[in-house]
């Protein structure tokens, strides 16, 4: 068994607009959530560890599903930055896209066998 560490990917880099989603951890859905309004999906969220997957409601503007969904963790401070989860689309069939862990400075790493 060892500590494999995460690709730290800043946040920053991501920049803002249509490409990233932030999300909150109550966003993240043990089922998939019904959706209704066209300008909304549901997109998958590989953890990247043991945890299942979960489950997010993805905003579409203009017709684009983000690249990245950012979760933050702790108190917004203008002189640090928050420790933060990022997952990259990586595929997914049609309107649902499939988003996997690349970047998370919110711990040490992951265990891999």
């Amino acid at each position: 068994m060892a500590i494999a560490s995460m690709v730290q990917l800043p946040v920053a880099a991501l920049g803002a607009g249509h490409a990233v989603q932030h999300i909150t951890e109550s966003d993240l859905l043990a089922t998939p959530p019904r959706i209704t309004d066209p300008s909304r999906v549901m997109g998958r969220v590989e953890s990247g560890g043991l945890g299942r997957p979960s489950f997010v409601v993805v905003e579409c503007a203009d017709g684009r599903i983000p690249a990245a969904l950012v979760l933050e963790y702790g108190d917004a401070h203008a002189e640090r930055t928050r420790p933060a989860r990022v997952w990259s689309r990586t595929g997914g069939a049609g309107s649902a896209p499939l988003y996997r862990l690349s970047g998370d400075s919110s711990s040490g790493g992951y265990v891999t066998a």
